[in-house]
């Protein structure tokens, strides 16, 4: 079986680089397209809002959820990712990491929460875990 994961780190889009949003989902359609036959996983820091806790879809969301539909891929924190937020900062808690998976890796997958244990190392984000077999 080969395996194709994409770790993906997009920087927020807002103001002038919100055009070059779309280019992600390009590099990323490419990438599927090509390695289709594979087992399949994107995960990361991807910053778009996706109303995964009831907070306001942004249209970096909207591209998200538009990816994974046309792409049948499933979204982890969505479907059966614990409640917890990803990002944890003073001013506001957000889902921006995500796992994102095609029916390939789905069949396979035990888990996937967000770990809450607190590390000691420079960040707001918590770490994803993927437990598949």
């Amino acid at each position: 079986m080969h395996h194709s994961i994409c770790a993906l780190y997009d920087t927020t889009t807002t103001g002038p680089l919100a055009q070059e949003e779309n280019v992600k989902y390009t590099i990323l359609e490419k990438v599927v397209q090509e390695f289709s036959r594979f087992v399949m996983i994107v995960m990361g820091d991807i910053n778009d809002h996706a109303g995964t806790f009831g907070e306001k879809v942004n249209e970096n969301g909207c591209n998200l959820i538009d990816f994974c539909e046309g792409n049948e891929f499933e979204n982890l924190k969505v479907t059966i990712g614990n409640d917890v937020h990803t990002l944890e900062s003073k001013e506001w808690k957000a889902a921006i990491d995500y796992v994102l998976v095609n029916h390939e890796v789905r069949q396979h997958v035990r888990e996937m929460y967000v770990d809450e244990s607190e590390f000691d190392i420079e960040t707001d984000h918590r770490m994803l875990v993927l437990g598949y077999k």
